[in-house]
């Protein structure tokens, strides 16, 4: 087990989870439960993105309770430099300041950038109130916002169960964001084609992600790269490739149908790469 080399800040938050004993599955419910906590450190990455970026958030576990689960989590920073950031009123003033963006965001997890602009304005005086030099500013927008879809999406992996937010300026309940009345066709057949064909590149991905975009039939399709050993090539600079080239591949398509024979899904990957293909060259005219 990692003991982990942080700096401790003031402030507390607990995390109540309840769930149907004896019903709920229990991996689902765990898992649940750590995809919020990672959650709540994607926040307070989000609020100090702009106190420094070098801050690393993480939530130490504290006590866990159960009849419902609650865990209660501190926080703590990683690669904390020298100064100011590790005195003790700055400790304070930061805690308070996690706390409250964290309880403030939490009441609307379905903002909008309206509403998100009025967040940052209502914290704009507690970045401000720094015990330093110099005050800070608050996280844009985009940050918060990117914070908080992290959040919804670890609420709906805890769907049907009630979860909660505890901060000493009050509680939370994250609404549940599971589709009640909106059912999703079921695929009742699934057929599976493989062939090869020169696939158009219109964005390969720089990222390790392998889901690159691709031009087939006329329209834009997301595909995964299966080929491990050329996608690491590419991402070693190994292999030239352009947007506008195309892969000459060896692919595996999946499309499911519903009862009614409409199309549900569909899933393009690719199995082998066997070459890149340029288009020609354009002769300026003279």
């Amino acid at each position: 087990m990692d003991i982990l080399d942080v700096q401790t800040v003031e402030g507390e938050i607990g995390l109540t989870v309840d769930y149907a004993a004896g019903k709920a599955a229990a991996i689902d419910v765990l898992s649940g439960a750590v995809k919020m906590i990672a959650a709540m450190d994607a926040l307070d990455r989000a609020l100090l993105s702009t106190v420094d970026t070098g801050l690393e958030p993480v939530s130490i576990l504290n006590d866990v309770q159960h009849s419902s689960i609650k865990i209660l989590l501190a926080c703590a920073l990683r690669n904390t430099p020298d100064g100011s950031i590790n005195s003790l009123d700055w400790k304070r003033w930061l805690g308070a300041l996690l706390v409250k963006g964290k309880y403030l965001l939490l009441q609307h997890l379905d903002a909008d950038g309206p509403q998100l602009a009025q967040t940052v304005e209502a914290l704009r005086e507690d970045y401000a109130s720094a015990p330093s030099l110099v005050g800070y500013q608050p996280p844009t927008v985009d940050a918060l916002q990117r914070g908080l879809n992290t959040t919804r999406s670890a609420r709906q992996a805890l769907a049907g169960c009630k979860v909660a937010v505890q901060t000493e300026l009050g509680d939370v309940d994250l609404p549940d964001f599971s589709p009640s009345s909106c059912v999703s066709p079921v695929a009742v057949e699934c057929r599976v084609n493989r062939g090869r064909e020169w696939l158009k590149v219109r964005s390969p991905d720089m990222l390790g992600q392998a889901q690159w975009t691709v031009q087939r039939t006329g329209r834009v399709t997301r595909v995964s790269i299966l080929h491990k050993g050329w996608l690491d090539a590419y991402h070693r600079r190994e292999i030239n490739l352009l947007p506008g080239d195309a892969l000459d591949c060896e692919y595996e398509e999946t499309v499911d149908y519903d009862a009614d024979q409409n199309e549900i899904g569909r899933l393009l990957a690719v199995i082998q790469v066997y070459g890149i293909k340029s288009p020609p060259r354009q002769t300026a005219l003279m």
